[in-house]
């Protein structure tokens, strides 16, 4: 049988270093035999136990698809206890892939936080956790966004350094506490060796979530905070959902006796989400900037997720510049333009669901939208068309480069 061992932690005041060794087997999924967690606060009267619960929950997934045993020292009895219900409910998601896998622990700690009405929200900027911050606004007391791709503590990257910067000043100009926590969490693991072995995605399927809650539990227990918020990707009566942030897996997530996740906002679909953005913003008659575009230090305004935030923003008679949507000229001649030379790109079908969302509540509102121009474009446009004869633009430019792709990855197959 296959393991993941953690050798030790090592705490230099707020750096966490994770030192860990790996059987044979399991070697061409790893990057790297240290996983480090670069706080801003020192870590180091942080119970062991439960500075191993991010270790801990990022090789979960790993160790339920390979079937392997994760050997730690120290365990926090309550995560522990929790994370059998948590495996089961991942289980209940990908009941088409058998989840085994074993953690073994040499020793269980009982540790204890105070329950507390102060909490922290994960924080990455977009729609959905901006939503959550609004609704929860008094009970908030601090926000952390975690950025898990760099290669070393020493690395510098430009979207890291943005969302510090974003994350801060939301914070302070919303009288609340920021965090930002530096990692490897992501990069360490060879994905796409993963992903092509189990035929998933491991950041979307098992990794993400799970590591962004554990990391803020040391955060947590330093602050005397025992409720974490984790804003809903998802809304009920999707049935096509196979991602590790859900409402029957997050809720699950339990450490320190008292401490706990909330799945928030999963009774709500996106534009729902949006509509309370755009009252907010209306009724606080000030720019309220959000982060729509992944992995990019701001919103480019040229790709699918930036022009699905705008059309939901139009359909609820907002103003996209209100958001930090920065467009020059018109909306429609600006998206005219970006759709006919990227939509081949674009997951069209996969995005459908929003748009459609958008559509409705364009239709609802058609009266009082300002921007009509924009609005009838887009409910004039066939997405479907377009990415038909996108597609064959596409191939028709890239025939050659297209074939050489091909032809390298069957060889090297």
């Amino acid at each position: 049988m296959e393991s993941i061992s953690l050798d030790r932690i090592e705490i230099k005041q707020n750096l966490v270093l994770y030192h860990y060794s790996v059987s044979d087997g399991l070697k061409l999924f790893f990057k790297s035999n240290v996983m480090f967690l670069e706080y801003e606060q020192d870590m180091s009267q942080v119970p062991v136990s439960l500075l191993t619960v991010p270790f801990v929950s990022c090789m979960a997934g790993l160790m339920w698809l390979t079937n392997c045993k994760v050997f730690v020292d120290e365990i926090d009895k309550t995560f522990y206890d929790s994370f059998f219900r948590i495996r089961r409910a991942f289980q209940d998601i990908f009941y088409y892939i058998p989840l085994k896998g074993q953690l073994v622990p040499s020793i269980f700690r009982q540790n204890e936080i105070a329950e507390s009405e102060n909490s922290l929200l994960l924080f990455g900027g977009g729609v959905d956790c901006h939503c959550s911050f609004v609704r929860n606004k008094k009970r908030i007391g601090h926000i952390c966004n975690i950025y898990g791709w760099l290669s070393s503590s020493q690395a510098i990257d430009k979207v890291d350094e943005s969302d510090c910067r974003l994350t801060g000043a939301f914070a302070h100009r919303m009288g609340v506490i920021s965090h930002h926590v530096r990692s490897n969490f992501a990069s360490q693991f060879n994905l796409a060796e993963i992903d092509r072995r189990y035929r998933v995605s491991y950041w979307y399927c098992f990794l993400h979530s799970l590591a962004f809650i554990s990391i803020a539990v040391p955060i947590c227990i330093k602050d005397g905070i025992s409720r974490i918020y984790i804003a809903s990707s998802f809304s009920k009566g999707r049935i096509d959902v196979r991602c590790a942030s859900y409402i029957t897996t997050d809720s699950e997530f339990r450490f320190a006796r008292n401490g706990h996740v909330i799945h928030d906002g999963f009774e709500l679909n996106r534009q729902d989400k949006v509509k309370i953005l755009v009252d907010y913003q209306k009724s606080e008659k000030t720019e309220y900037p959000i982060q729509a575009c992944s992995f990019n230090d701001r919103n480019c305004c040229e790709c699918e997720k930036c022009f699905r935030t705008i059309i939901e923003i139009v359909a609820e008679n907002g103003d996209p510049r209100n958001f930090g949507f920065l467009v020059n000229g018109s909306l429609k001649d600006h998206w005219e333009r970006i759709v006919k030379r990227d939509i081949a790109l674009w997951g069209v079908d996969k995005e459908r669901y929003y748009r459609d969302l958008a559509r409705k509540r364009m239709l609802e509102n058609y009266g009082i939208i300002k921007d009509k121009e924009f609005v009838d474009w887009f409910l004039n446009f066939d997405f479907d068309k377009a990415k038909r004869d996108g597609l064959k633009r596409y191939y028709r430019q890239n025939f050659f480069s297209i074939l050489k792709r091909k032809i390298r990855e069957r060889l090297h197959r």
